[in-house]
């Protein structure tokens, strides 16, 4: 820690003595709905005299910036005016932006100055929807420029651990969640993934990718299928297409570096970047349990075929390796302890080609495959009394590929009116799931459970489509309508048809009314459905969601909402071997289940959300949310129980403030109610010491409340050419004590508790050249 300190002061001072050499903003300014270039739209910097024009190709550059934070303001005859906050510029790479605009149906003609927001509404994501921008991820305390992490801050999420980013949405567990970068749908994100789900403990997208990130908690449009509760729509930004540049960092989590440039001047570029942690490298020698190591990749090329078609290429890719061993570390000899090996590989790669068709037409069509192959392997390990190994008995293995090939990905716009949007898309795609699993017969957690065996490949093929329209009534008010289906060939009802609606209300020019919902359908993950021939018989688990709520905008940069909601539950899987479990509460964790199940459960999440934003414009900026909810469901033998995902009161504030436009100090504080978790059956465990959960108290009791705090400091500066950026990152600075779970302690044939992250200083730096 004082090393970070020292080293900090030292590069505060060094900095001071370079001078600032000046900065470029460009990007393009398209149509929302049509992805037109619009031509001759006004781009200003908010505050200054300087201001530029967009071009034939909707492009736009401001030259001569002093390096720092700016807002641009950009508008456009026919359009509504926005407001871009929070826009970086540096010396020496151009800050990369794409903006934008939405059509004014009753403005045709005129330049629209009015009501101009630096906050975002899209037609298919009306409700419970907030948009982030590159800086907002990187600079958040205690989030590791983790994309799912930040939108933990947002209302109606929250994460069942420290130690993992799953995206929890009002009550839906991590298997709920929809993911697409790019228009490339994305399974998950994470490295060590949990399989069937969409959360872990390490994110690998590269927030300097990002151009922004939107994400909607619920009541989303027909757009987005086979999910049930939230959507994350990532967009990457384009690398340079003049010059070559580069960037390196090291942080806690591992160092890396980006390259990207031109491929057609001018015209096409791409992005590319790599990074490895080394907390292996640093940390073998500690004693340290299990230290992660992994690499990931990310790339963005784009090649511009005609004024009128575009071609993209995105890739993801993550390679994972861990090795936990659970020894014992005092003097009391051990019968046996967990040796647990984790291998595993993941890509994402695809190309989508961009068609503008007409002034009023476009449409975006994209291939793609994913794959995720993992080997996990469990070992019991006999000591004698000098902690020598004796020997070693196989407990479990998983060694598993999952694959999927999106055959075709689909979505076609068309304006039909300035009044009319029309909307229609399809999607088809083709999953391979091949697993040789081996479960060792024995009593765990969840009692006895006999030898499990499953060796095979299943295959199975999906597709979706779906309609919407959007009509604007007036000025003031205006509907989305649509309806989606959804096919899945592996299970029994094999068809899903789902309905939806939103719509707006704008009472004044600072004040609108939101509402929508609908029917949401999700096939169970196949994963779920392999262990057992009678999984085929389970139906699409669905959610009736309706939500309405206000938005307040007292000034250009400050946005106050409050939001009610209730999803309503229906067709939950619920497990066969012990019916008190439902698949609601799985996801968040890696124990994977392999058994029979059944459709049954039917549950509610419901509850009410605030949520003030305060965007960047001269000091100061932060956010504050929370959110009272409650989550039930009913298990198989009729009982109603809290959800594993049921905090009750949700409360986030981060802020921020810019001491100098190089040094800038944030912080982050987080109070959730005590999570629900099922106690051990005490009298069993102990006579046959190892933790035996009492199901009949299902989620029965809870965890003391959580809290955490962490303190962020940022410090730029120019050294001799390059853009640097140092940092430390203080994470439960309080050092609160607070539990993850609840383990049984074999050595003392007692209930123990894990804890969560406790006071964790994190340093890094950025260089930029």
């Amino acid at each position: 820690m004082k090393y970070f300190i020292s080293l900090f002061v030292a590069l505060f001072i060094s900095g001071a003595i370079f001078a600032q050499e000046t900065g470029v903003i460009e990007g393009q300014v398209l149509d929302r709905d049509t992805q037109q270039e619009i031509i001759g739209a006004k781009v200003e910097v908010v505050g200054t005299k300087l201001g530029t024009i967009t071009n034939a190709f909707g492009t736009f550059q401001l030259k001569g910036l002093t390096p720092g934070t700016y807002r641009l303001r950009v508008t456009a005859p026919e359009y509504k005016s926005t407001i871009r906050s929070d826009v970086r510029v540096g010396s020496t790479q151009s800050t990369k932006l794409s903006i934008e605009l939405k059509i004014d149906s009753y403005a045709q003609g005129e330049v629209v100055i009015t009501a101009t927001r630096s906050f975002e509404q899209k037609e298919d994501t009306r409700v419970s929807s907030n948009v982030l921008t590159q800086e907002e991820i990187r600079r958040a305390p205690g989030s590791a420029e983790d994309v799912s992490r930040m939108v933990q801050v947002l209302p109606g999420v929250v994460s069942g651990s420290d130690a993992r980013n799953d995206i929890i949405a009002r009550g839906g567990s991590p298997s709920e969640n929809f993911l697409m970068v790019d228009g490339i749908e994305v399974p998950n994100i994470n490295h060590y993934a949990a399989q069937g789900a969409s959360g872990g403990p390490i994110g690998m997208i590269n927030v300097d990718f990002l151009n922004d990130v939107n994400f909607s908690a619920g009541g989303f449009g027909a757009k987005y299928g086979d999910r049930l509760s939230s959507i994350m729509d990532i967009k990457y930004r384009d690398g340079d297409k003049r010059d070559f540049h580069g960037k390196f960092d090291m942080g806690l989590g591992g160092f890396g570096a980006i390259v990207e440039g031109p491929i057609q001047t001018e015209k096409s570029s791409f992005l590319f970047s790599a990074r490895r942690s080394y907390l292996d490298l640093i940390l073998g020698g500690t004693g340290l349990t299990g230290v992660p190591n992994y690499w990931n990749f990310n790339l963005k090329g784009t090649l511009e075929l005609s004024p009128n078609h575009q071609l993209a290429l995105i890739g993801l890719g993550g390679i994972d390796q861990i090795r936990f061993k659970d020894f014992s570390s005092d003097n009391v000899a051990a019968v046996s302890n967990q040796d647990l090996n984790y291998d595993a590989w993941q890509f994402v790669a695809g190309v989508s080609h961009r068609w503008l068709i007409s002034n009023t037409t476009f449409v975006r069509t994209s291939v793609s495959t994913n794959t995720y192959y993992r080997d996990v392997r469990g070992d019991s390990v006999s000591l004698n009394a000098s902690n020598e190994e004796i020997g070693r008995t196989l407990d479990f293995r998983n060694e598993s590929t999952d694959r999927e090939n999106v055959l075709i990905r689909s979505d076609f716009s068309h304006r039909i009116s300035p009044l009319d949007l029309v909307e229609v898309g399809l999607v088809m795609r083709s999953i391979t799931s091949n697993n040789d699993i081996f479960l060792r017969a024995g009593t765990d957690a969840s009692g006895f459970n006999p030898n499990i065996f499953i060796n095979q490949t299943t295959n199975a093929f999906k597709a979706g489509a779906y309609t919407q329209y959007t009509r604007n009534f007036g000025t003031q008010f205006s509907v989305t309508a649509g309806v989606r289906w959804d096919y899945f060939d592996y299970i029994s009802d094999q068809h899903a048809f789902s309905p939806r609606i939103s719509a707006t209300y704008e009472i004044s020019e600072n004040l609108r009314f939101n509402v929508g919902g609908g029917l949401y359908q999700q096939a169970p993950s196949l994963f779920w459905l392999i262990a057992d021939e009678r999984n085929r018989q389970v139906d699409w688990m669905k959610t009736y969601q309706a939500v309405a709520g206000f938005e307040f905008f007292p000034d250009e940069d400050l946005k106050i909402s409050v939001e009610a909601y209730t999803k309503e539950y229906r067709d939950y899987p619920i497990s066969g071997v012990n019916p008190q479990f439902i698949y609601s509460s799985a996801g968040a964790g890696f124990d994977n289940r392999f058994e029979y199940i059944f459709t049954g459960s039917n549950g509610y999440a419901r509850g009410i959300e605030f949520f003030i934003q305060k965007k960047l414009t001269d000091k100061f900026y932060g956010m504050l949310s929370y959110g009272f909810s409650d989550i039930r469901f009913v298990d198989g033998f009729g009982t109603e129980r809290s959800s594993a995902f049921d905090y009750r009161h949700v409360l986030t504030a981060i802020g921020g403030y810019k001491i100098t436009d190089a040094l800038e100090v944030s912080a982050k504080f987080r109070f959730a109610g005590g999570r629900p978790y099922t106690p051990f059956d005490l009298a069993q465990s102990q006579s046959l010491n190892r933790g035996i959960l009492d199901y009949a108290n299902t989620n029965s009791a809870r965890f003391n409340d959580y809290r955490r705090l962490d303190i962020r400091i940022d410090y730029r500066f120019n050294l001799v050419g390059w853009n640097m950026l140092f940092f430390i990152d203080l994470q439960n600075v309080a050092n609160f004590e607070n539990v993850e779970q609840i383990i049984w302690n074999n050595k003392q044939n007692r209930e123990d508790r894990l804890l969560q992250w406790q006071f964790l200083p994190v340093g890094g730096f950025k260089a930029e050249f």
